[in-house]
């Protein structure tokens, strides 16, 4: 029961984690292959996201170990690596070489391409033209 809990709170901090601070760190300090570990905290602190799951979100958006990695949150290249890998499972189908850029892209809204609108045939059922 406990393991339930524990993985509904991690997959709401992860798509928080897309859909909140992805944007946010986009919008500071522009597109990236990868970001720091302080531009990443400063971020999570200042929208007020879970701190909790802060490694995974370092996971999310660098992939590689950095001095800050180690010192801050006592994440070596294997455990960043094992912490890529969930997050793959969970958010890229499996693909633990993905980049913050990819990362990113999962937070982009899909924009209407044209052609009718997908309501446009139930606002018109029943309808009948004269």
């Amino acid at each position: 029961m406990i393991e339930l809990i524990r993985k509904f709170q991690l997959k709401r901090a992860l798509r928080g984690y897309v859909q909140i601070l992805g944007p946010e760190l986009r919008k500071r300090y522009g597109g990236s292959d990868q970001y720091t570990v302080l531009q990443i905290k400063k971020t999570v602190a200042h929208l007020k996201l879970d701190i909790q799951y802060l490694p995974y979100a370092v996971a999310m958006y660098r992939h590689e170990q950095s001095k800050n990695t180690v010192d801050m949150l006592r994440l070596d290249q294997a455990f960043l690596n094992r912490l890529r890998a969930e997050v793959a499972d969970a958010l890229l189908d499996g693909n633990p070489n993905y980049s913050a850029r990819d990362v990113l892209a999962l937070s982009k809204k899909v924009k209407w391409k044209g052609g009718p609108s997908p309501h446009w045939w139930s606002n018109n059922l029943g309808k009948t033209s004269l």
